[in-house]
């Protein structure tokens, strides 16, 4: 596993000199998209102008419609310039920067950021119980970390209400899961099945929390650790307390704890068949460049570094390369 020198070094001489070419295009894309605007600001402002010179002393006349309608067909055409621009340039971007940066983190690893993790597979993980109305899946990672296939993207997943009827039926859309789904081949035929989802019961409302924990409708019995660090942020929910505890590493609840205190955001992590699901929330648009400020920002490609280092992390922590077992239903 690379490390942050590393990483630095990799930054310093690979990835800056290609950020550092797209930042020309970025800059007069947005020259032209902010010229473009405030000619579109001065054909508005004429439009109102000569509209209330015209028809000034006529007040029988209503135009705020007609300057409401001037100004959506005004700004249509900057709303398809700018999601034409971004999707383009976000593409060339991913390709040229995304890419190295995955390469780096494992040769083993493609990437595709048109692709992503498919909707039976999120949902064989079990992971939610509502079935989403909307998907969406981008940013596919997939590929083999030593011996182990794996594979992860970004996720959203909403399901859809709908309220009142007639002229005042409302649709309103929630989102299920937003962030990284990820998929491991763990080489062994669970007989049973295990989540740990994340603790806010007992950490909110303590042994109250614990008990009403134990009724969670759904999932299989609570399993009891022997790690009260882990169980702060963590419940685990098993078939079997014995497959539980023995998937359990003292690594894994140790890493996953860490993570716990690192991160304000929620992971859930399911074993099903021979496959470990990790869904860890996100609620920024991962790998996306930005517009209208310079991406030669470290900081922030650190942070997708650190993300992917901590995804496919999980592949040491769970000892996947070691091949003591055999089959693989992984696709």
């Amino acid at each position: 596993m690379q490390s942050k020198l590393t990483f630095d070094q990799f930054y310093e001489k690979k990835l800056i000199p290609e950020i550092e070419k797209q930042e020309d295009q970025r800059k007069k894309y947005k020259r032209k998209f902010l010229t473009a605007l405030l000619i579109g600001y001065i054909i508005y402002g004429i439009i109102v102008v000569s509209v209330e010179y015209i028809y000034f002393h006529n007040e029988d006349q209503n135009f705020f419609i007609a300057y409401v309608f001037c100004g959506i067909l005004l700004i249509v055409p900057y709303i398809f310039f700018f999601q034409s621009f971004r999707r383009k340039f976000a593409l060339v971007y991913k390709n040229n920067v995304i890419r190295k940066m995955i390469h780096f983190i494992d040769n083993g690893l493609s990437y595709s950021p048109t692709s992503g993790f498919s909707k039976s597979q999120y949902l064989r993980s079990e992971l939610f119980k509502r079935r989403p109305d909307r998907y969406k899946a981008e940013d596919l990672v997939q590929g083999t970390i030593g011996q182990t296939p794996i594979c992860f993207s970004e996720i959203k997943s909403e399901y859809k209400s709908t309220s009142g009827s007639g002229k005042n039926r409302k649709t309103q859309w929630h989102t299920i899961f937003d962030g990284i789904f990820f998929e491991a081949d763990f080489n062994k035929d669970f007989k049973t099945k295990t989540f740990i989802l994340p603790d806010y019961l007992e950490r909110s409302l303590g042994f109250i929390g614990k008990k009403l924990q134990s009724l969670n409708v759904g999932r299989p019995p609570l399993v009891k650790l022997e790690d009260p660090e882990f169980e702060k942020y963590f419940a685990v929910y098993g078939e079997d307390q014995v497959e539980a505890r023995y998937i359990l590493s003292t690594s894994l609840m140790q890493r996953l704890t860490e993570f716990g205190k690192k991160r304000s955001l929620p992971i859930y992590i399911s074993f099903v068949d021979n496959s470990i699901f990790v869904a860890i929330y996100e609620s920024k648009n991962l790998f996306e460049p930005r517009i209208f400020r310079t991406n030669v920002n470290k900081d922030v490609i650190f942070e997708y570094f650190d993300m992917l280092k901590l995804v496919t992390g999980i592949v040491e922590d769970l000892n996947l390369n070691n091949r003591i077992w055999a089959g693989s239903k992984m696709k």
